[in-house]
């Protein structure tokens, strides 16, 4: 089971991280193999089939582009649950220009706590309006 302890330190390194466009701190609890599903993916490479980005390498380009391409975006996490391997993030987050949405992270562990897995989950017309 992952504890609470472990669960606010995966939320710190996700919030913190990003609302300070700090790679390095989102990076952190990442596994070398990660598997990365975001429907936004196709977006960066071209490809509606592509959804996933695999490794750490490319999981790191991935968001750094992401941070680049969103400037004043803000997340609050709201609240997390935890299972066995797994916890999941529910989330608001805000653009510079005021619009708003919320999300759920699904982050599966491996048996060393780092993140092997992250999906994201967004509601289908956000998800419309910017591919």
């Amino acid at each position: 089971m992952i504890t609470e302890k472990l669960a606010a330190a995966l939320a710190r390194h996700w919030e913190d991280g990003f609302n300070q466009y700090d790679v390095d701190l989102v990076m952190e609890p990442i596994g070398t193999d990660i598997l990365f599903s975001s429907p936004f993916v196709q977006r960066r490479t071209g490809d509606p089939q592509k959804v996933t980005v695999e490794g750490y390498d490319a999981f790191r380009d991935y968001i750094d582009d992401s941070m680049r391409r969103l400037p004043g975006i803000r997340y609050s996490i709201e609240s997390s649950l935890v299972s066995t391997q797994t916890v999941v993030f529910v989330y608001s987050f805000s653009f510079a220009d005021g619009t708003s949405a919320s999300g759920v992270d699904y982050l599966r562990l491996d048996d060393a706590g780092k993140i092997v897995e992250w999906r994201c989950h967004y509601p289908q017309a956000f998800v419309d309006a910017r591919l």
